[in-house]
């Protein structure tokens, strides 16, 4: 096993730690690193690199909204932010976000985007002028019978080489889109499955990051979230069809908090492109974090509009961050 190989493998370990104390990521994890054989975040971000050239465009989806309100959570955005920005310094490509098409989530996009360092522009002019440090910031649509009609005709406008999913809801085998509490959230979610399907087709590398069963890309593991995840094969709603979602991706990232997997994929890039600086800093994580919650974002666990991600406070968060920079300019 050589350094980087190891980097990635205690990586994952890091970022797996059941803080939040859910009870599920070791599970999860367990099951991808069966089907890879080898480091989760190392797999993905090898992959990035070697599939995105200096002007590519690469599509980073996420937005995960939470009951009773419609309210975009704050995991998700900070590690796509986290993700454009890496793509935009270590590999010059064109960082697009896809995400709801409601103004509150783009807000909240925007938001982390502009915490992090990068200026949000229209896309088409940033596909015409190719700004460094910028991204632009899309809705997909929310309604089923246009889904993979919108997703055709965007991958052939941008032709990405990459799309990576982060804490982005997901759809079980009946097409129904569930929170972990079982309960269906199919009208408030982007139908972004024909988009990773159409991808695959294509030869586009696509990556998943998770952290409950619940996200786009988990169906690499569908049979352990249907086993070991609350409501994993049984939802509360009446398609009965649980909450395991069903869509593949060719490589999948599990971590405790969506965000840090980002982070971690942030900063292997770097790492193998040896540019230290893809990877924020404690006092950017911060401003993300007051930016989206500025604009409305609440947490996924408590519902409630704070500094925190995942039940866990914003101090959990730079620390994680912290560790990852040490690991990364130690190896």
């Amino acid at each position: 096993m050589n350094k980087l190989e190891a980097l990635g493998l205690n990586i994952d370990k890091l970022i797996s730690v059941d803080i939040n104390g859910r009870g599920v990521i070791g599970k999860l994890y367990e099951a991808a690193f069966e089907r890879y054989g080898e480091s989760l975040t190392l797999r993905a971000a090898r992959g990035i690199v070697e599939n995105v050239s200096e002007g590519d465009v690469v599509l980073i989806l996420t937005g995960f909204r939470i009951l009773p309100l419609g309210i975009q959570e704050t995991d998700g955005p900070l590690g796509a932010a986290a993700l454009a920005r890496a793509v935009d310094i270590a590999l010059g490509a064109i960082p697009v976000i896809i995400t709801e098409p409601i103004e509150q989530s783009i807000r909240v996009v925007s938001a982390a985007c502009r915490g992090i360092g990068l200026n949000v522009v229209e896309l088409d002019r940033l596909l015409e002028e190719k700004y460094r440090y910028a991204i632009s910031i899309i809705g997909f649509t929310m309604d089923r019978s246009k889904a993979l009609d919108e997703a055709k005709k965007l991958l052939d406008e941008l032709s990405p080489s990459a799309i990576i999913a982060i804490e982005k809801a997901g759809c079980n085998v009946k097409g129904e889109y569930h929170n972990m509490r079982g309960l269906n959230i199919s009208n408030l979610h982007a139908k972004v499955e024909p988009l990773i399907e159409e991808a695959r087709r294509r030869g586009i590398f696509t990556v998943g990051i998770g952290d409950g069963g619940n996200e786009v890309g988990m169906g690499v593991i569908e049979d352990v979230v249907r086993k070991y995840i609350p409501y994993g094969s049984k939802c509360q709603c009446p398609c009965g069809g649980g909450i395991a979602a069903s869509s593949e991706v060719d490589s999948l990232v599990v971590a405790s908090v969506c965000n840090w997997g980002g982070y971690a994929i942030s900063g292997l890039i770097g790492r193998i492109r040896n540019k230290s600086i893809t990877l924020h800093t404690p006092r950017q994580e911060e401003l993300m974090m007051l930016l989206t919650v500025y604009e409305g974002a609440i947490d996924g666990i408590t519902g409630l509009v704070d500094m925190t991600a995942d039940s866990l406070p914003l101090e959990v968060h730079k620390s994680m961050l912290i560790m990852l920079r040490e690991m990364i300019s130690r190896s």
